[in-house]
């Protein structure tokens, strides 16, 4: 009986709810979760230290020299694969450019995707790889480094892996993750780049950082 008797007395409580509040025809502002900060980070005194993408410099496709400075106050999304890759580069370099598309409005986005595996991926190799995809590099760069420089700046830099590893396909394993960066260089997201719906969730964290004043 207890049980019943609380059931009317929950629907008293709602029917007497301010009538105004129901007839209100005030838009209701979507709520926002701001994105997390990934790795490890460290607290001082009133605040609070996040992971930085730690500077770096790097040759492009076209021998420019790329440093920080490139996405310094821009939001950037990295990668690292290999050309010769027989596993997952292939679906993750057709989502990467599914994803330029859609987001070609948004004009301080660059692209970054580093090989781990520059002995054969000489800068040549990447303007052929570049060329037989059809790839637009309006803002995104291929970007090529001395190996266990661009194998150390995954891991400790991106907090994705990149190293050698002969029991892998290609002799190298890799992380298949898409790295977004925000302006100050922090890493506020890890999307799978071989799944169409983590892609789709990439760009639209994107657009919610930017419209949330970028929190």
């Amino acid at each position: 009986m207890k049980y019943l008797q609380v059931i009317p007395l929950f629907l008293i409580l709602v029917a007497c709810g301010n009538p105004q509040e129901e007839d209100s025809n005030e838009p209701i502002a979507p709520s926002y979760t701001p994105l997390p900060y990934i790795g490890m980070h460290d607290i001082s005194p009133g605040d609070t230290i996040y992971h930085v993408v730690p500077q770096f410099t790097l040759l492009n496709q076209d021998s420019t020299t790329i440093t920080n400075e490139l996405v310094q106050g821009k939001i950037h999304v990295a990668n690292f694969f290999f050309t010769s890759c027989p596993a997952i580069c292939p679906a993750m370099i057709e989502q990467m450019k599914r994803f330029q598309e859609m987001t070609a409005d948004i004009d301080e986005l660059m692209i970054l995707s580093h090989t781990i595996d520059p002995e054969r991926d000489s800068i040549p190799k990447l303007n052929k790889y570049i060329q037989d995809r059809e790839i637009d590099t309006r803002n995104w760069h291929f970007l090529y480094g001395e190996r266990a420089y661009v194998h150390e700046l995954g891991k400790e830099g991106y907090m994705v892996n990149a190293m050698e590893d002969d029991a892998a396909e290609g002799g190298f394993l890799h992380s298949e993750h898409f790295v977004l960066v925000d302006r100050e260089g922090h890493i506020r997201g890890l999307y799978v780049g071989t799944d169409t719906e983590e892609v789709n969730k990439l760009n639209d964290d994107i657009r919610k950082l930017i419209a949330n004043e970028y929190h």
